[in-house]
C-alpha cells in the first residue's frame, strides 16, 4: 500500500471515528431536550397537586438523621406551598410571595433554619409543579436516568446554600417522586412523595399564614 493511500484509508477511519464520537455525544443532549419538552408539556397541566411527604435531613457533621413527615400542598397559579408537617411536631408551614410562616408566624433570619421542611425551598416552587425546558434558564440540567435529572445552580445566590438536586419524576404524574438536595456543606435533604393527587381542589384556607 502506497503512503497515499495509507494516509486516505487514515483518514477516513478518523473521520469515521470522530462522526460516530460526535453522534454519541449529541444523542444524550438530544434525549435532554425530549425529556425537558415531554416534561413541560405535563407541567403545565399541573395547576394544583397535594400529596403526602417524607423528609429525612442528613446532617453531616453530627452524622444526624432529622425526620419529618405529612401533606404537601402546591397551588401553582399563585405560587403557593403548605406545609402541613405532623411528625415530629405539628405545624403548618406557608410558602408565599409574603415570605415563610410557620404556626402562624413569619419566620425571619435564622429562625427559619428551626422549621421543617427546609423554607430555603421558597425558591422551588415551580419545581415541585413539574420540570420544564425552562429549567435549564437558571440550572444545568443533566439527564442521569430514564426519570431522574441532576440539576446545579447557575446563579452565585442559589449555589451559596445548594450544590445540587436530583429530581426523579414519576412516570405516571410527571410530577417530582423524589427530591435529593446537596447543601455546600455536606448535608444532603431527601423529601419523597406518595399518594399525589393532581389538580385537587384547594381554598384559600389551605394556605392561610
Amino acid at each position: 500500500m502506497s503512503g497515499r493511500s495509507a494516509t486516505r484509508r487514515l483518514g477516513r477511519i478518523l473521520g469515521a471515528l470522530l462522526f460516530s464520537g460526535s453522534a454519541w455525544a449529541a444523542q444524550p443532549d438530544q434525549n435532554l431536550h425530549e425529556t425537558l419538552r415531554e416534561l413541560g408539556r405535563a407541567a403545565d397541566q399541573v395547576t394544583a397537586i397535594r400529596a403526602a411527604f417524607v423528609q429525612e435531613k442528613h446532617v453531616a457533621i453530627v452524622r444526624d438523621v432529622l425526620r419529618s413527615s405529612g401533606t404537601f400542598l402546591l397551588d401553582k397559579r399563585s405560587g403557593r406551598v403548605a406545609w402541613q408537617v405532623t411528625e415530629p411536631e405539628p405545624v403548618r408551614i406557608v410558602i408565599s410571595k409574603q415570605g415563610v410562616f410557620a404556626g402562624g408566624k413569619l419566620v425571619t433570619g435564622g429562625d427559619a433554619a428551626r422549621f421543617s421542611p427546609l423554607p430555603m425551598l421558597q425558591g422551588m416552587t415551580d419545581l415541585f409543579g413539574g420540570i420544564s425546558e425552562a429549567t435549564a434558564r437558571s440550572f444545568e440540567v443533566t439527564l442521569v436516568g430514564r426519570d431522574r435529572l441532576r440539576l446545579k445552580p447557575r446563579s452565585r445566590e442559589l449555589s451559596a446554600w445548594m450544590q445540587a438536586i436530583e429530581i426523579t419524576v414519576d412516570a405516571k404524574t410527571k410530577t417530582p417522586r423524589l427530591v435529593h438536595l446537596e447543601e455546600p456543606g455536606g448535608d444532603v435533604t431527601e423529601i419523597s412523595f406518595r399518594d399525589v393527587v393532581v389538580n385537587p381542589k384547594l381554598d384559600d384556607t389551605a394556605f392561610a399564614p
